[in-house]
C-alpha cells in the first residue's frame, strides 16, 4: 500500500512502523507550532548549532523562565546565508533577515525561488546581536532559523532575560 503525500504538511518520525515520513520535499511551512518531533528543546543561555545539509526551518524551543527583562540573541551564519526568527507570545518579535555573504545573492535567490518565496536581500556581516523585552511570564520563546541553502553553517544562543 503506498502512503500519500500531503504537500507542504511536515512529516515525522513515525517509531510505530520505523518509517519516515516526507520533512525535505516541503515547500512552505505553516505559520503555527511545529510538529514535537522537529522542535529541539534548549535552555537560555545555551547555544546551538548546525553544520551540513539545508535546514528550512529549524525549530528551537527556547526555556527563558518565568522573569521578565531584554532577551538577546547572539548569531553566526558564518558565510553562507541563513535567516534567524524568534517568536514570543505569538509574535515575530526578531528577524534578522538573510544574514551572510552578499556574493551569495545569486545562490539564495535561487534556493528561495525553488520553494516559491520571494527574493530576500542578504544583510552583511553574518553574525550580530538583536534583543526583545520580555514583559510577561510566558516561558518559551522558539527560534526559527531558515538555512536554505547547502553546506550552510550556523550559531545561535538566546539568552536568558536580564
Amino acid at each position: 500500500m503506498a502512503n500519500t503525500i500531503n504537500w507542504g504538511k511536515i512529516y515525522c518520525y513515525m517509531s510505530t512502523n520505523n518509517s519516515w515520513g516526507d520533512v525535505f520535499n516541503k515547500k512552505t511551512i505553516e505559520n503555527l507550532a511545529a510538529p514535537d518531533c522537529l522542535v529541539r528543546q534548549v535552555a537560555c543561555g545555551s547555544s546551538s548549532s548546525f553544520s551540513g545539509g539545508q535546514q528550512f526551518p529549524t525549530f528551537l524551543n527556547i526555556n527563558l523562565g518565568n522573569h521578565t527583562g531584554v532577551v538577546t540573541l547572539d548569531f553566526d551564519a558564518y558565510g553562507i546565508p541563513d535567516k534567524f526568527e524568534v517568536w514570543y507570545d505569538g509574535n515575530l518579535v526578531i528577524d534578522t533577515g538573510y544574514r551572510g555573504d552578499l556574493f551569495r545573492q545569486a545562490e539564495l535567490d535561487a534556493a528561495l525561488a525553488e520553494r516559491g518565496l520571494p527574493s530576500e536581500s542578504i544583510i552583511s556581516p553574518p553574525e550580530g546581536t538583536a534583543t526583545f523585552n520580555k514583559n510577561t511570564s510566558t516561558a518559551t520563546a522558539q527560534v526559527r532559523i531558515y538555512a536554505p541553502m547547502t553546506s550552510t553553517e550556523w550559531i545561535s544562543e538566546l539568552s536568558c532575560p536580564v
